[in-house]
């Protein structure tokens, strides 16, 4: 079963195409990255997949929901951290999840509950966590 399906996503900043008709499919279970040099589309392709930016045309479809067409259903079933935060950057696995359950809307009890059922996993998976 597709997790994501990209059809023709295309995104234009004036006389710049950022992406342009891009289609894929990623499976259920299927390991994926975007690679490419600096203003390849990668940054912009994942705005859109996570409904930050709109496309200009095409669509993305999620775990069976569009970015166009609902995005509430989109963001309930993705999770998302920054790479790098420009707010604060120095700060700990723990803290960066608090601060996306934040970014979400969760009130304080389900954010402490999910933070600890993903440290959970971060633990089985490697060992340790911070």
């Amino acid at each position: 079963m597709e997790a994501i399906k990209l059809e023709g996503l295309t995104k234009r900043y004036k006389d710049l195409t950022a992406v342009d008709h891009l289609t894929l499919s990623i499976e259920r279970g299927e390991l994926f990255s975007l690679l490419g040099i600096n203003g390849a589309g990668k940054t912009t392709t994942i705005k859109m997949l996570s409904c930050l930016i709109k496309p200009d045309s095409g669509d993305a479809i999620l775990n069976g929901r569009s970015v166009l067409t609902d995005t509430a259903g989109v963001k309930s079933v993705i999770g998302m951290s920054p790479q790098e935060t420009a707010v604060a950057p120095n700060l700990t696995v723990k803290e960066n999840l608090e601060l996306m359950c934040g970014v979400h809307g969760f009130s304080k009890a389900r954010r402490c509950e999910k933070t600890a059922e993903l440290k959970g996993v971060a633990i089985r998976k490697h060992g340790k966590t911070q």
